[in-house]
């Protein structure tokens, strides 16, 4: 498997499993360190906790010390000193109280500052009685002062406990640490020598073998295999390298054998080349004094092909210019011709327009004589109502005519009667006026009306007669357009043919172009030829002269 792998990689590879077993050991040793460093964390603490019971103890002690003082003598200065005592170890309590950790030992520092109070108060009380009331206070104290100090003594035999724990076991924790540190210290350092020991085999004996084969190569012997070229990484370029080495060295060889071969082969052909020599020079000789001869012969034929050529060309531009000149008349008459042909389609749509409007006016002038052969039978109608009203206008006169008699006939009593007489006569008066008057306006709207009768039928004959004429010229326009359409295309065909004409013109004339110069590069070729002819006769006759001479 290592084979597969480069040498850079085995070299990294090797230096990184040694990291690896370095900070597996500083792992290790932190933390080994890190736990030793808790055990003596928690190893203070116990001390100082020791230390402050003891502490406790101390002042505990000298309280009931001055107590039995004051038993003894009743002095001020003992309940001072016991007070100011009871008071450091109250203090002291307290920071113990802050200080522990374990639940254990904080209630019994709880339990202890409880009977320490209990015993102050006795002390109190003692202080406040007179001598012979004092006993029970006494008693109290001598209990509670005994169960404090056991108190004090249990939590610091427990701390020294923890101590005694704590201490051996950091202790042996450090030293099983080092051990373990040095026995994966002097695994690693193996594992490491063996990794060195792997990688640089790995890779000096390949290249020692490989060496070894360069020397039998360098000494001729190219039978001899390669080794290494099983691997993948340098070592396997290596041995590819040599192998390409070796490979080259064969070819060198079988070269070197055919030069040796091909000089053989070189003289026994310049032995055939000297015969084939004397072969060539009569042979080329015969054929260039052949060659010589058709070039002059293609010389002339050229000349004269040019010279047709250029009467073909000329005729040919003569012809083209015609049917250009031509087909420009053509192409004029075919514009024109369209252009009328445009125009005639104009007028046939004018036309078109004008006798759709005629046919319309016609339509319409009919209509407006049928209305105001309408509006003539009405006025006449109201003519024969006008006269109807004056005839009862006449009537109504002559009924009041007559009522005037009558009441001129009554006298007196119809006057009242003669008056509305006289107004029923005076409105009939004014109603005959107004009817003559309306009578009057209905006769001349009658005669206007006969004469707007008489000028439309005029109107629709004149536009009927319009409307022929329409018809006809549109039927003329058409026949016009359909000619000028025939005429328009036979114009385009022959504009068309004359555009063919000109096309096959011009390549006549391109043609005969060609065709001149053909000839004049014949002409250039067969001087050329002819030339070169020569120049090859005297070259040939060189070569061989050289070749005699070698």
């Amino acid at each position: 498997m290592l084979k597969k792998i480069s040498i850079p990689k085995k070299v990294f590879g090797g230096f990184g499993f040694v990291l690896i077993l370095l900070l597996t050991i500083s792992g290790i040793g932190a933390s080994a360190l890190i736990n030793a460093d808790d055990d003596f964390a928690t190893y203070r603490q116990a001390a100082r906790e020791t230390a402050l019971a003891g502490r406790v103890q101390a002042n505990l002690l000298e309280a009931r010390l001055a107590v039995k003082n004051f038993l003894a003598s009743g002095s001020a200065k003992d309940i001072e000193v016991v007070e100011t005592r009871l008071q450091n170890t109250h203090d002291l309590l307290d920071e113990m109280a802050d200080l522990v950790v374990s639940p254990q030992a904080d209630q019994i520092v709880a339990a202890a500052d409880a009977d320490l109070i209990r015993y102050s108060q006795a002390f109190d009380a003692l202080t406040a009685m007179s001598a012979g009331r004092a006993e029970a206070a006494v008693r109290t104290v001598d209990v509670i002062g005994p169960k404090i100090a056991a108190e004090l003594e249990t939590l610091k035999l427990s701390l020294q406990e923890l101590q005694d724990t704590i201490g051996p076991r950091a202790t042996a924790e450090m030293e099983n640490a080092v051990v373990f540190l040095l026995v994966v210290a002097a695994i690693g350092v193996s594992l490491g020598a063996l990794a060195a020991w792997s990688i640089g085999t790995g890779i000096a004996r390949p290249i020692s073998t490989i060496t070894n084969a360069m020397r039998t190569l360098a000494d001729g012997d190219k039978t001899t295999d390669i080794p290494g070229l099983d691997h993948g990484d340098e070592i396997g370029a290596m041995a590819r390298a040599v192998v390409v080495f070796k490979e080259n060295m064969i070819k060198a060889e079988d070269l070197a054998a055919r030069e040796t071969e091909a000089a053989r082969a070189r003289d026994v052909r310049a032995r055939h080349i000297e015969q084939l020599t004397q072969t060539f020079d009569a042979n080329v000789s015969e054929l260039l004094d052949v060659v010589a001869s058709a070039a002059t012969e293609m010389q002339s034929t050229a000349q004269s092909m040019s010279g047709i050529a250029s009467n073909t060309n000329y005729r040919a531009t003569s012809v083209a210019s015609a049917a250009e000149q031509a087909s420009a008349n053509v192409q004029t008459v075919a514009s024109a011709t369209e252009e009328l042909s445009s125009s005639i389609q104009e007028i046939s749509r004018q036309v078109s327009q004008s006798s759709a409007i005629a046919s319309r006016a016609v339509t319409e002038a009919q209509r407006t004589d049928g209305q105001v052969q309408g509006l003539a039978a009405s006025a006449q109608k109201i003519g024969e109502v006008v006269n109807l009203i004056s005839a009862i206008a006449q009537q109504t006169n002559l009924l009041a005519l007559n009522a005037t008699i009558e009441a001129a006939r009554a006298g007196e009593a119809g006057k009242g009667f003669a008056v509305v007489a006289s107004e029923v006569k005076a409105l009939a008066t004014q109603t005959a006026q107004a009817t003559e008057e309306i009578s009057q306006q209905i006769a001349s709207i009658q005669v206007e009306t006969a004469e707007a009768v008489s000028a439309i039928q005029m109107f629709g004959l004149t536009v009927g007669e319009v409307n022929e004429i329409a018809s006809s010229i549109a039927s003329a326009v058409e026949e016009q357009t359909a000619a000028t359409s025939e005429i328009a295309r036979n114009v385009e065909q022959a504009s068309e043919g004359t555009r063919e004409v000109t096309s096959n013109i011009i390549e006549v004339t391109n043609s005969a172009s060609e065709t001149g110069a053909a000839a004049t590069q014949v002409t250039g070729v067969a001087a050329d030829l002819s030339q070169r002819a020569e120049t090859l006769k005297s070259r040939v006759e060189r070569f061989l002269a050289d070749v005699r001479a070698a």
